[in-house]
């Protein structure tokens, strides 16, 4: 297996168990290493893709004892579950010679096989990269991950060097997400959906395939100020759909495990922390505290806050010739399609995407 398919089969992982039973969570792609978090751990720990794709392509038995000669550190049992894991990722078939996968075309897309274990954000970068190209496209979803030396993208916007009408911006905005500032200043390069390197029409961006947990009153508020520093289409789309009462109830409340139901679209983030510290919902990892949000809530806060500084990371100096975010909401390709992201044949999200960066980008893609 070529080190790039391995890569791509390695960022549809997100947890593995040993053959003891010991489970291993948050399973990422981070730079060199992959890092995972055991069970009933909170710290999370490293093992470098290099020793792992060496172990993986000895051809010896995928056991502790043999890993102990490819993987340095008490990682061994983490990494024969990944790999053992990976061994249960079907495989994306690869162009001659190119390194980046292409998009298998179902004649049914309502026939069962490989394709329906494919997460919906891979499916859309796979189809993406056929759009646009494979050479011109990063994102850990096609093997390609990105990493710090591709962006600068910091989780403290101090960091940024933006103007002062920015900088203000996000005094304000974070002042609607109640954060206390206290940021780490750590690189959220790896965290990225995909980034496009010198396209010669889509140029140098961020792109960013968003799902039903970004739609949230946090995101709605910093939308808001983000309004008149951002000049893209997105923007007023995008709080179309967080302030769809609908869309709220049945599927972002759903992916954050909330159960309690609301009457009306919260008129702020504050707002809504009332209510959900009044709902009584049950803490998860999908509402808990935060680095910078330290209440109930906070994760929902965090991910409105990083999707702000993708929002803006074009106007650092430390990204020169960087344009403005393409995003794409789940919920407009499956509103256009009328049926789940993951029923979608791949040719009709093509056709999509295709449409979407037509007329909504102004992107025209036949003059490359």
């Amino acid at each position: 297996m070529k080190k790039d398919q391995f890569l791509q089969k390695l960022s549809n992982i997100n947890e593995a168990t040993s053959v003891t039973g010991v489970k291993y969570r948050d399973i990422k792609i981070t730079g060199t290493n992959i890092q995972f978090i055991r069970e009933k751990k909170s710290k999370p720990e490293s093992i470098s893709i290099d020793e792992l794709y060496e172990f993986h392509s000895s051809g010896m038995p995928i056991n502790t004892v043999v890993a102990r000669s490819y993987i340095s550190g008490r990682v061994q049992s983490p990494s024969v579950a990944i790999l053992n894991e990976l061994n249960q990722v079907p495989v994306v078939r690869y162009p001659n010679g190119d390194s980046t996968p292409t998009i298998r075309i179902a004649n049914d897309p309502k026939k069962s096989g490989p394709d329906d274990k494919i997460k919906d954000e891979t499916r859309f970068f796979q189809v993406f990269s056929e759009v646009i190209g494979p050479n011109f496209l990063l994102s850990k979803s096609v093997g390609r991950p990105i990493t710090s030396s591709h962006i600068f993208l910091s989780n403290n916007f101090k960091e940024y060097d933006f103007s002062p009408s920015i900088i203000s911006c996000y005094s304000n905005l974070l002042k609607d997400l109640k954060s206390d500032n206290l940021f780490s200043s750590e690189s959220l390069s790896h965290f990225l959906d995909g980034l496009t390197l010198n396209h010669p029409i889509i140029g140098t961006r961020i792109i960013e395939f968003d799902e039903e947990q970004h739609f949230t009153p946090a995101r709605m508020d910093t939308l808001k100020r983000l309004s008149g520093i951002v000049q893209t289409p997105y923007i007023d789309s995008y709080m179309d759909i967080c302030s769809d009462i609908k869309y709220l109830q049945t599927e972002v409340f759903k992916k954050h495990r909330l159960k309690s139901k609301i009457q009306q679209v919260p008129k702020t983030f504050s707002e809504f922390t009332d209510w959900l510290i009044n709902s009584n919902e049950k803490s998860s990892g999908y509402i808990c505290e935060k680095n910078g949000f330290e209440f109930s809530g906070g994760r929902i806060a965090q991910r409105a806050y990083y999707d702000s500084l993708r929002d803006t990371a074009h106007f650092s100096p430390k990204n020169p010739n960087m344009k403005t975010p393409l995003r794409f909401p789940k919920k407009e390709f499956e509103d256009i399609a009328k049926c789940q992201f993951s029923k979608i044949p791949l040719p009709t999200i093509k056709n999509i995407l295709i449409r979407i960066l037509s007329e909504k980008y102004s992107i025209n893609l036949s003059s490359a």
